[in-house]
Order: C-alpha cells, then structure tokens, then sequence
C-alpha cells in the first residue's frame, strides 16, 4: 500500500537530510521512481566481528508510516543473535520503542548499535544467542567467517564512495536479489585498494547508551605520530656543521 501525501512528503525531506549529512557508516539507496523502494547500506564497526563487512537492509512502509515504523529486513547474511536466518530484526526501536520523528538515518544507525552490542537475551537466532553465551571466541570467529563470505566486498559499495548531491534525491535504483548490489572502481584506482573502516563507534555508542541501559565506555583511537623526512634531517645536519 502506497503512503500518503504527506507521509511522501515527510520521507522526501528525510532522504535529502540524510543526503546532506548521513551519518557514520551508514548510506541509503533510493529508487528514483519511487521513494519507498529504499535500501540502506551499515557498514560493519571496527572491533567487532563484523568489521570490514557491508550489511544491507531493506526498508518497507506501510501507510501508517511514520505513525509506525517501517519493516526492516536484512538482506546479506549475518551471524548476528537478534537477526534471524530470514533477516528479521529484532531491536526494540523498530517495535514498542518507536517515535515517528526518528527516520531512517535513525533505524539504521541503531542496527549499527545492535552490530556493536548484540543482546543475547531476546535472540531470534537461538543457536547465536547461545554461542555467544557459552563461547564468545568461537561466537566471534564464526561471525567473523560470514562477514568475510557474505559481506566482504573488494571493494566498498559505491555510496560509501561517492559524495552525493545533498539536493537531489534520486540515486541508483536498489537491487530486489540478495546478491551485493553492483560495485564501481575505485576512485583512487589504487591497485590494492583497502575498504573503507569506521574508525569510531563514540556517537554510536552515545545513541546506544538511550536504546540499553548498560555502561559504555567511548572508544578511543591512537593517533599515529609523523616521523621526520629524509630532506629535513639532512638540513638540520647542515646547520650543524
């Protein structure tokens, strides 16, 4: 069923918000024909099992939206205990938690979150929730497998690539298989190119902090030192001598 007239509007301003400043790790893909046809791209966060993967989401609105959240689906496999083997999400923001202000940038940052905290306790795939319990190591390699099977891409997806137009709205048209969505060149055309890492979880985490009620402490990341050139050591010889 089709949205209203204002419920369009509504996702309209949303898509070109998230356009203009997406946050972190995460990226939509918009059919230009029809807005609700929408997928978003969560990268996964360094220092998890998941990291150096691309998840993808796909996103359904039903008319009462955003009354009620939208259907969130996701797309590429995952060994994950609150993303069941079909892709069902269980996150209590897509639920009882809800608020019609949040948006998609909202949802997907907080599958992010989930993506850094799993929660054992209400797992939809009961054989991770009870790995992670019993083995985290092993939880973690065996995550760590899939990612790199099913989410690892050579190179990033295009649109964590490209700077989009912040007032245009129309972008690729999402793929409807569960195959990775087309993959472009890279921009540097390095010939190892690396992917793309998020180097903090900090805001992720702030955004955690009022979806569970757990301590979390900020990530930090140390900043390499610059050694000096070959030229700038052989002048200070020269002033020297």
């Amino acid at each position: 069923m089709s949205l209203t007239p204002q419920a369009l509007r509504l996702l309209s301003r949303e898509i070109i918000s998230f356009r203009t400043d997406p946050p972190e790790g995460v990226r939509i893909i918009v059919d230009e024909d029809d807005l609700t046809h929408m997928e978003g791209w969560v990268q996964g966060p360094g220092g998890t099992p998941y990291e150096g993967g691309y998840f993808r989401i796909r996103f359904s609105f039903g008319p009462e939206y955003p009354n009620l959240p939208p259907k969130c689906t996701m797309i590429t496999k995952i060994f994950h205990p609150n993303i069941s083997k079909n892709g069902e999400i269980c996150v209590d923001t897509l639920k009882k938690g809800w608020n019609k202000t949040y948006g998609v940038g909202h949802v997907l940052v907080t599958i992010k979150c989930l993506l850094i905290y799993p929660n054992p306790e209400s797992a939809l795939d009961e054989e991770a929730g009870k790995q992670l319990l019993a083995d985290y190591d092993g939880y973690c390699k065996y995550a760590k497998l899939m990612t790199s099977i099913h989410a690892t891409p050579k190179l990033p997806p295009v649109e964590f690539r490209n700077t989009p137009n912040p007032t245009s709205i129309t972008t690729t048209k999402p793929v409807s298989s569960g195959k990775p969505a087309p993959l472009g060149t890279n921009v540097k055309q390095d010939p190892s190119p690396l992917i793309e890492q998020s180097p903090t979880v900090g805001e992720d985490i702030n955004l955690l902090k009022s979806i569970v009620n757990v301590p979390v402490a900020a990530a930090k990341v140390p900043v390499a030192g610059t050694k000096p050139s070959a030229a700038s050591k052989a002048k200070r010889g020269a002033k020297r001598l």
